[in-house]
C-alpha cells in the first residue's frame, strides 16, 4: 500500500495537470477575415457545423499532462506502507526530563515526598547511556540538572547529583505555571541532538499536583512537539480539600475585608477568622465564617476605635488542613485627614461664589476624608497656611501676609490651585509667577469653549477616555488672557499649557518649581459669573484628582501577590529608597541591582528559563538604575521607604496613590509601575500567595490531551521491577520504537527521485515531438 508523506503537492499537481488540457479545449481560430480578389466573383457558400475545438496533436498535451502529475507525486514523497523493524541499537539512548512542581501549592502535607520519590523511581529505570535532565518550576522554571551535567558525570557519582537537586527542591511561594515550563522543556528534549548514541525515545515527566489554579494557556496557542511523549505523575496530598484567603480593599466605612475561598474537593466547610497583632497573639474572638465548596466568600474584619483592637496586623484561617495560605496580613496604618485651605470668600452658602462650589465638591466624596478650611475668616482674621497642608485654593485677592506660608507650601512639593477671578487676583499672587506673566481681560464675544485638552497631565487624566473627553457642553462668559514665557534655569517655574479655550488662549496651565510643588491658574473662575464649569459633571472629579494628587497617601497600602515585579524608583518617585521585608532584611538600589546581575549571571550559566533577569531586561551600565525591579517571593508586609527631598513630578498614576491602588493581587508575573509624588516617606505593600493556588482540586487528567498534549496521566508510582534501561519507563515499547516512521520509510525508499526523473524525462520528450512539429510545419509552409 503506498502512501504520500506531503499528499498536498499530489493535490497541486493534478490540478495543474488540467491546465494543458483546458487550454487547448479553448484554443480558437484565427478570427481575423482578409479579402482576396480572385475569389469575389465566387458564390459563397454556408460553413458546415463542426466541433467548436478538436485535439490536435494529443500526444504533446498526454506528455505534458504526464509530466506535471509525475513532478507533483515527487514533491509529495510517496512511500509503500509496510512494517520494518529498525535496526534495534543496543547503544540508543532515551531522553527524559523531568519537571517537578514547586508551586505553593505544593507546600501542602506529603506532596514534597512523594515528588522526590517519584523523582527516584524515575532514576531507578534509568540506565547508564540515557540522558536525565532535572528541573523545578512554578512561576519560572529552574533547573536542578541539566543534560549536560548528567552527561558529563560518570555513573557512579550521578546519585550525589540527585541528592544534591533533591536538597536543593524546595516549594516555593508563586503560581503554577505548567504549560510554560512543559514548552520549555519540550523545545529542549525534541531540539537536542547528540553525537553519541542515538536518542530513541524523548520524553517529559511531570511532577505535579495538577491542581486547578494551574496555568496551561501557553499549550493552547503553541503546537507540541509530536516525537515528544508527557507522563504525568500525580501527587496528592494526605488530606483532601483547602481553603485559602487573600486579602481585598477596604469597604466604604474603611474596614478590612478578606476573601476565602474553599476548593471544590473539600469536605469542611465551616471556618473562623482569627484576627491577631503584630508579635502574632490572637485579638478577640474568631469571626465564623461557613463557606460551601468550590465557593468564594468576603467577610469584614470589624476595628473599632477601641485601642485593644486597633492594633490588628493580621488574621489567620482556622479549620483549614493546609495552612500554607491561611495567613494574611492587614493595614494597619490609618490615612490622615486631608486638609484643603481655601483663600477667598469664606461664606460656603452664597451660590454666586466658587467656595459654595467647592465645598459642594468635597462633601460628595463620601471616601476620602477632606476638610476645607478657609484662610481668610469672615472677621477678617488672616491665617497663616499649616505645615501639613499641601493643597491650596485660591479664589479671591490674596493678602500679602499669606505669601510668605504659601511660598512655603510649593517648597515642601505642595500643589496651589488658582482661579482667576479677576486680574487683580493674578496681580496678589505675582510673587509666585514669573515675572513675565502678563495678565489681561479677554474680550469674549457670547461665550467661549474650551478647544484643546492635555489628556496626558494629571488633572484631566481620569477623563482620558472617550466616554469622559468631551468638554464642549461647558461655556465660559469671561476669562482672562495668560501670555506666557519659558522659565530660563534656576527656581523659575517651568509652565506647560494643559488646555485651551477655541480662541487658542491659555484655559489652564500648569508649573512646577524645584521643590516639587506645582502651580495651577485657571483663567477663569467656576461661579456663574464666569462660567458653567462648577456646573457640569467634571468639576467634582477633576476636584478629587487633584487632591489625590497633592496627599499621595504615602501612608496608604498596596496589594500584590507572590510574583509580582514592582520598580521601587517609580513608586516612591525617588530613587534612593529602603525596601524592608517581611523578616525584617531591606533592600537598597545598590543590593537589587548586585542580586539582578549575579542572577543574571547565574541563570546565563545554568540556563534557567523564564527566570527574574528575562522579565527585568537588564539594560548595560547607567541604564541599569532605570530597569531594575524587584520581585516578590514570599508572602508578607513590605515597607518601601523614600527620601523625602528627592521627588519626581508631572508622573502621577492616579490609581497608585491610593490607600488600595491594586484592587485585588495580580496574577504572577506582571511588572507594576505606578508614580507616588510629592515626596512620599513609607509605602506598605501588602503581599499575599495567589489566589489560584488555594483551587487545590484536581484538573481532569484529559485536559493535556485536549490541548494536544501526548500525555499519559497517572498517579501511580513508575514501576520498575521488572528490569533496568530504557524498556521499563512507564510507557515505553521498544517493539514500537524499532519500527520505522513514515519519515523513515521514504527516506529509504526515495520514490520520489524515480518520479522526477521521469517528470524530466516526458519534459524532454515533449520538446522534442514538439520541435519536429515546428519544423515540419515550417516546410510545408514554405512549399
Amino acid at each position: 500500500m503506498f502512501d504520500l508523506l506531503t499528499p498536498i503537492f499530489a493535490a497541486a499537481g493534478v490540478i495543474a495537470a488540467s491546465v494543458p488540457f483546458v487550454l487547448h479545449m479553448l484554443r480558437r481560430t484565427p478570427s481575423q477575415k482578409m479579402p482576396f480578389s480572385l475569389v469575389r466573383f465566387l458564390k459563397p457558400s454556408l460553413p458546415k457545423m463542426t466541433k467548436r475545438s478538436t485535439i490536435e496533436h494529443w500526444p504533446l498535451m498526454l506528455l505534458r499532462i504526464l509530466a506535471l502529475i509525475l513532478i507533483g507525486l515527487a514533491f509529495a514523497r510517496p512511500f509503500q506502507r509496510m512494517v520494518v523493524e529498525g535496526e534495534v541499537d543496543e547503544s540508543s539512548t532515551v531522553r527524559v526530563a523531568v519537571l517537578l512542581d514547586a508551586s505553593a501549592s505544593m507546600r501542602r502535607n506529603g506532596l514534597r515526598e512523594q515528588a522526590v520519590q517519584h523523582l527516584r523511581d524515575v532514576v531507578a529505570t534509568l540506565d547508564d547511556t540515557d540522558v536525565l535532565s532535572v528541573a523545578t518550576f512554578s512561576q519560572s522554571t529552574q533547573t536542578l540538572i541539566s543534560a549536560s551535567e548528567w552527561r558529563l558525570s560518570e555513573a557512579g557519582g550521578r546519585e550525589a547529583l540527585i541528592e544534591k537537586a533533591i536538597e536543593a527542591y524546595e516549594p516555593d511561594w508563586m503560581g503554577t505555571h505548567t504549560g510554560a515550563a512543559m514548552l520549555n522543556a519540550a523545545d529542549e528534549v525534541s531540539q537536542e541532538e547528540t553525537s553519541g548514541p542515538r536518542i530513541q525515545d524523548r520524553r517529559i515527566i511531570v511532577v505535579t499536583d495538577f491542581q486547578r489554579g494551574s496555568e496551561l494557556e501557553e499549550l493552547q496557542a503553541a503546537t507540541w512537539p509530536a516525537a515528544v511523549q508527557v507522563d504525568l505523575k500525580l501527587v496528592r496530598a494526605e488530606s483532601p480539600g483547602n481553603a485559602g484567603i487573600t486579602l481585598l480593599p477596604e469597604d466604604r466605612d474603611g474596614q478590612p475585608r478578606v476573601r476565602i475561598s474553599n476548593s471544590a474537593d473539600s469536605a469542611t466547610t465551616d471556618f473562623a477568622l482569627q484576627p491577631f497583632d503584630r508579635q502574632g497573639n490572637p485579638v478577640g474572638k474568631p469571626i465564623k465564617a461557613s463557606v460551601a465548596a468550590g465557593q468564594r466568600r468576603s467577610v469584614v474584619i470589624p476595628v473599632s476605635d477601641d485601642k485593644a483592637t486597633a492594633v490588628i496586623a493580621g488574621a489567620e484561617l482556622l479549620q483549614d488542613p493546609h495552612p500554607f495560605d491561611n495567613v494574611v496580613d492587614l493595614p494597619m496604618i490609618e490615612n490622615p485627614l486631608l486638609k484643603i485651605v481655601h483663600v477667598g470668600a469664606a461664606d460656603s452658602n452664597n451660590a454666586a461664589e466658587m467656595k459654595y462650589y467647592l465645598q459642594r465638591a468635597i462633601d460628595g466624596n463620601e471616601t476620602e476624608p477632606f476638610e476645607l478650611a478657609d484662610a481668610m475668616q469672615s472677621d477678617g482674621v488672616v491665617l497663616p497656611i499649616a505645615a501639613d497642608v499641601r493643597l491650596i485654593v485660591v479664589t479671591d485677592i490674596v493678602p500679602e501676609g499669606l505669601l510668605p506660608s504659601m511660598r512655603a507650601c510649593l517648597d515642601r512639593g505642595g500643589s496651589i490651585l488658582i482661579a482667576l477671578k479677576s486680574v487683580a487676583v493674578a496681580e496678589s499672587v505675582k510673587s509666585l509667577l514669573p515675572a513675565e506673566l502678563v495678565t489681561t481681560e479677554a474680550v469674549v464675544k457670547d461665550y467661549a469653549m474650551l478647544g484643546q485638552i492635555e489628556f496626558s497631565s494629571p488633572l484631566f487624566a481620569a477623563f482620558a477616555d472617550a466616554r469622559f473627553s468631551d468638554f464642549s457642553s461647558i461655556r465660559f462668559w469671561h476669562h482672562r488672557d495668560m501670555r506666557l514665557s519659558a522659565g530660563e534655569g534656576g527656581s523659575q517655574p517651568v509652565w506647560q499649557v494643559v488646555a485651551k479655550f477655541d480662541s487658542g488662549a491659555p484655559a489652564i496651565v500648569e508649573a512646577s518649581n524645584s521643590g516639587g510643588g506645582r502651580v495651577i491658574i485657571f483663567a477663569s473662575g467656576w461661579h456663574p459669573d464666569d462660567s458653567q464649569w462648577a456646573l457640569s459633571t467634571r468639576f467634582a472629579p477633576m476636584i478629587t484628582s487633584l487632591v489625590r494628587q497633592s496627599y499621595p497617601r504615602s501612608t496608604g497600602q498596596m496589594l500584590f501577590a507572590t510574583g509580582d515585579y514592582i520598580r521601587p524608583e517609580e513608586l516612591t518617585g525617588s530613587q534612593d529608597w529602603t525596601l524592608q521585608l517581611p523578616d525584617g532584611s531591606s533592600v537598597t538600589p545598590a543590593s537589587l541591582q548586585d542580586l539582578n546581575e549575579k542572577m543574571q549571571t547565574e541563570n546565563s550559566l545554568a540556563g534557567i528559563v523564564g527566570s527574574a533577569s528575562d522579565t527585568i531586561g537588564l539594560t548595560p551600565s547607567d541604564e541599569i538604575a532605570k530597569s531594575i525591579s524587584y520581585q516578590f517571593e514570599v508572602p508578607g508586609r513590605y515597607l518601601l521607604r523614600s527620601s523625602p527631598v528627592a521627588v519626581r513630578t508631572g508622573e502621577i498614576d492616579n490609581q497608585a496613590s491610593t490607600s488600595t491602588a491594586a484592587n485585588s493581587p495580580v496574577s504572577g508575573g506582571n511588572v507594576v509601575a505606578g508614580a507616588v509624588a510629592g515626596g512620599s516617606e513609607q509605602l506598605t505593600l501588602i503581599v499575599g500567595v495567589p489566589l489560584a493556588e488555594s483551587r487545590t482540586d484536581t484538573l481532569p487528567l484529559g485536559q493535556l490531551q485536549a490541548l494536544g498534549v501526548d500525555a499519559d496521566a497517572s498517579d501511580a508510582t513508575i514501576d520498575f521491577a521488572s528490569g533496568q534501561g530504557a524498556a521499563t519507563i512507564a510507557g515505553f515499547d521498544p517493539i514500537a520504537a524499532s519500527q520505522l516512521t513514515a519519515g523513515e520509510l521514504e527516506s529509504r525508499q526515495k520514490l520520489w527521485r524515480w518520479l522526477l526523473l521521469a517528470g524530466l524525462g516526458c519534459l524532454l520528450l515533449e520538446t522534442l515531438i514538439a520541435g519536429g512539429i515546428e519544423r515540419r510545419q515550417r516546410v510545408e509552409s514554405a512549399a
